[in-house]
């Protein structure tokens, strides 16, 4: 798959949590970050999720990208400045971004931007074979806090085959 997606700092996190950071460019193709995400991400250089996040980039998992981080034009305000620079970049680059953030993720669409969430790669990585199950990966992203409703669960998991 030769994409390319740039990517938010909820699902590096997430994946990094899960250990399954090398799925991404075998599900997603090219995952590139911005800078401005990776400094969400690596803002704790010592946290556990920080410390394979920065694997991942010696490994050459993720890229690492400096953009120009203009703001754009119909972007609201509220955005983080990672989802920004993430949105910004994948118009740039015309390419899919993965993201969680619900207002970030319907600002991308708006754009006319590709979105694809945390749920969306566990279900194609079910899907391909590649995970056994998705449910117990989302116990474990709620276990670590990620806030996750039980409608979405149930929707992932209709999707992935498991409900």
């Amino acid at each position: 798959m030769a994409e390319t997606v740039v990517a938010d700092a909820g699902p590096l996190i997430a994946f990094a949590h899960l250990e399954l950071l090398p799925l991404l460019p075998e599900l997603l193709g090219r995952v590139i970050v911005p800078v401005s995400v990776l400094q969400e991400c690596l803002y704790i250089p010592t946290r556990p999720d920080a410390v394979t996040i920065q694997a991942a980039l010696d490994e050459g998992v993720l890229v690492a990208q400096a953009t120009t981080d203009t703001p754009l034009e119909g972007l609201s305000s509220s955005l983080g400045a990672g989802e920004q620079s993430a949105i910004s970049l994948a118009l740039s680059l015309e390419c899919a971004v993965l993201m969680d953030d619900r207002l970030a993720r319907r600002a991308a669409r708006h754009l006319g931007l590709r979105v694809i969430g945390t749920g969306g790669v566990l279900i194609k990585a079910r899907q391909s074979g590649l995970i056994p199950e998705v449910g117990p990966l989302l116990e474990q992203l709620c276990a670590k806090g990620y806030r996750l409703s039980s409608g979405l669960i149930a929707t992932i998991l209709q999707y992935a085959g498991e409900a």
